[in-house]
């Protein structure tokens, strides 16, 4: 077994003393994903922004839920429930702010397991709603099999620079 072997990951719901491990997995992914495609000034001023460890503790406090995948307790994974700020929003949603893994671990059953852990924290909710990159398309492929459908697009801000997204949702089944 190799130190990055994805049976050894753990998932596990982050508290407000992990605002720094999902602050370093959070520029990671997001930089993996997106460098090359987003502008290199507008993914730096988003980071610096959206994944401040004094902002997500914040967000962790205000009530949004986050969980982390890791290896031997490095981050490699992580994703965040938050209330929605998406105008397709109606009462009882949730948002999937955000899941993202090291590409690394893509295909080893992680995401699923970041999933379904946010899924279940979304338990009493209504639907789950997500955004996503419109030309995302291994990540849109992956929400299709969970049971998203699209709802709507958006313009999202990056660094001051707007992007096309698509909205998507599902239903939250009731146990």
């Amino acid at each position: 077994m190799t130190a990055h072997d994805p049976t050894r990951a753990v998932v596990r719901e982050a508290c407000a003393d992990d605002a720094g491990r999902l602050s370093l997995v959070a520029d990671a992914t997001f930089l993996e994903t997106f460098a090359g495609m987003i502008c290199g000034d507008a993914l730096v001023a988003h980071c610096e922004r959206a994944h401040d460890p004094g902002f997500l503790r914040d967000l962790l406090a205000a009530g949004a839920r986050a969980w982390l995948a890791e290896i031997d307790r490095a981050p490699i994974g992580y994703a965040l429930l938050t209330e929605p700020e998406l105008e397709a929003a109606r009462d009882g949603d949730i948002e999937l702010k955000k899941i993202y893994l090291l590409s690394r671990f893509h295909g080893s059953g992680i995401a699923r397991r970041l999933f379904d852990a946010a899924l279940a924290g979304a338990a009493g909710r209504k639907r789950l709603l997500l955004g996503v990159k419109n030309d995302n398309h291994r990540a849109i492929a992956f929400y299709t099999k969970q049971g998203f459908r699209q709802i709507a697009t958006r313009r999202f801000d990056v660094g001051g620079i707007l992007y096309d997204d698509v909205v998507l949702a599902r239903a939250i089944e009731r146990t």
